[in-house]
Formats: C-alpha cells, sequence, structure tokens
C-alpha cells in the first residue's frame, strides 16, 4: 500500500503524509482534542482512518526512510505536505523525516506541528525546520497562554496571522495559493465546522477548554 496520499479538497493533487489524530499529536492543547478537524468529516471515514492507522505502523519500521524515498523519488510536485492529521510523535520519527527531506533537497516539505511545545522533541523539531527546504510552521490556538519562539512562523485558529485564501474561497486549492510554503507571513485559518464556518469566539466553550 502506498504510504503517500494524493488529492483532498483544499490540498488538491499536492503529495502528502497522515497518521492518527490524536494519538500521535503529544504537543496538543485540550483545544485540539475536542475540535481537531482530523476527527470529523472526510478525514474520520473509516477507510482513511485505516490508512493513518497503517501510516504510523509503517513510521515505525526500519525501512520507512527506504520506503519513503521510493514513493517520493516517483513525484513530480514542487512541495510535499507532512501530517494533513497527525504530528511529529517522537524524536526518532522527526530524525526520519529530517534525512528523507535531506534526500530530496529540490522538494520542499511543508506542515504545521505543535510539537515545538513537547521539551523531549523541541530539538529534533527545530533540527527540521532549520532543512533549508523545510517549511514548518507553529501550530497554535486563541487558547494558547504559551508561545513558540519568536523564530518560529505560526498557523493559527482563529488567532495570529494573515488569513487562509482558500478559506474565503479565493483559491480553488493549495497549488493555486503556495503561501503555505513560498510565503513566510503567519497563517490564520478559520474552525471548520459541521454545517459551516463558525466564530470560534462566538461558540461557548466547555471551561477545560477555554483555559
Amino acid at each position: 500500500m502506498s504510504l503517500v496520499s494524493r488529492w483532498n479538497s483544499k490540498m488538491g493533487i499536492l503529495p502528502s503524509f497522515s497518521l492518527p489524530p490524536i494519538k500521535t499529536c503529544p504537543g496538543r492543547s485540550p483545544f485540539c482534542g475536542q475540535f481537531c478537524y482530523g476527527l470529523r468529516g472526510r478525514l474520520a471515514w473509516v477507510r482513511l482512518r485505516e490508512i493513518q492507522e497503517a501510516n504510523l505502523e509503517a513510521s515505525q519500521q526500519d525501512d520507512f526512510i527506504k520506503r519513503m524515498g521510493r514513493e517520493i523519488a516517483r513525484l513530480r510536485s514542487e512541495a510535499f505536505r507532512l501530517h494533513v492529521v497527525g504530528d511529529f510523535y517522537s524524536a526518532d520519527y522527526v530524525e526520519k523525516w529530517v534525512e528523507i527531506a535531506s534526500s530530496f533537497p529540490d522538494m520542499i516539505f511543508f506542515g504545521s506541528t505543535r510539537s515545538w511545545r513537547v521539551p523531549s522533541l523541541e530539538s529534533a523539531v527545530e533540527m527540521f525546520a532549520a532543512l533549508p527546504n523545510a517549511r514548518m510552521r507553529a501550530s497554535i490556538d486563541f487558547t494558547h497562554e504559551d508561545r513558540p519562539d519568536p523564530g518560529w512562523k505560526v498557523i493559527s485558529v482563529e488567532d495570529d496571522g494573515v488569513s487562509c485564501p482558500h478559506d474565503y474561497g479565493w483559491v480553488q486549492d493549495c497549488s493555486g495559493c503556495r503561501r503555505c510554503w513560498q510565503s513566510k507571513v503567519s497563517l490564520r485559518l478559520k474552525l471548520r465546522w459541521p454545517g459551516g464556518v463558525r466564530n470560534l469566539r462566538q461558540i461557548p466553550l466547555p471551561e477545560e477548554v477555554a483555559k
């Protein structure tokens, strides 16, 4: 089974790799646990969950770097999205991606991570983000009291940054924007909610999430 996925409504044809939500997200906030988009809609389909679980198992194997390298070598894409769902869950896993990305200097590896909040992963994640062909942003939401170091650009939910053009229908998909991997600005996403997009500040949050 292929490790690389292609096509969803936002990414378009850009290749990506995802993992199970929550269980691979050690830096998640209480907000993440309740409002994670990976727990809803298409991303929660049984088949996609099976793919995410299979990817997690594959990522723990000794041949992961070789398998992923073979698949990426066949791609014709300027960019590769890491973790549409899921995150860097261990230092060993991050180091595997450092080796993979270093082998493809002409491809940009982009995405966001909350593992900047995890002391045991901080140095490994920063090492990956420092690669010349990596465009990683620190993921945050408006409930965060902690913030990443100033050197990080962020991608937020209803917080800091320039609005994502796709959220407003200004582009059909990520391929028509490229801001995530070509721009150095911080970006802001709207909360995707069943039935539409709402302003999060109009939604009463449980006390433990609002802290």
